[in-house]
């Protein structure tokens, strides 16, 4: 079996983009994955957007008050089970 690679995406108000940037990561072929999202206190529609993918066992949602981009991507590195670390943003295709 091939090495868990843990894609880690730290997201505030990013409801605009959040969406095409999980399903690129979604799309990728590479198996098996994990997708760690910090919604860092978002106030937008992030949170909303966020609960539709939670029922996806390779996607993890986890909601914190807002600290910033740094904390968001430490709470997410802390989090993975991966061999490999993929940093990805709220806005990456």
């Amino acid at each position: 079996m091939s090495p868990l690679v843990s894609i880690i995406i730290p997201a505030y108000n990013a409801a605009a983009w959040i969406t095409p940037a999980l399903d690129s990561a979604l799309a990728q072929t590479y198996r098996p994955i994990e997708i760690i999202v910090v919604d860092d206190g978002s106030t937008d529609a992030t949170p909303t957007i966020l609960n539709r993918y939670r029922e996806r066992p390779e996607i993890r949602v986890l909601t914190r008050a807002n600290q910033g981009q740094s904390a968001a991507v430490n709470i997410g590195f802390a989090e993975s089970n991966g061999h490999y670390i993929k940093f990805f943003d709220a806005d990456d295709l």
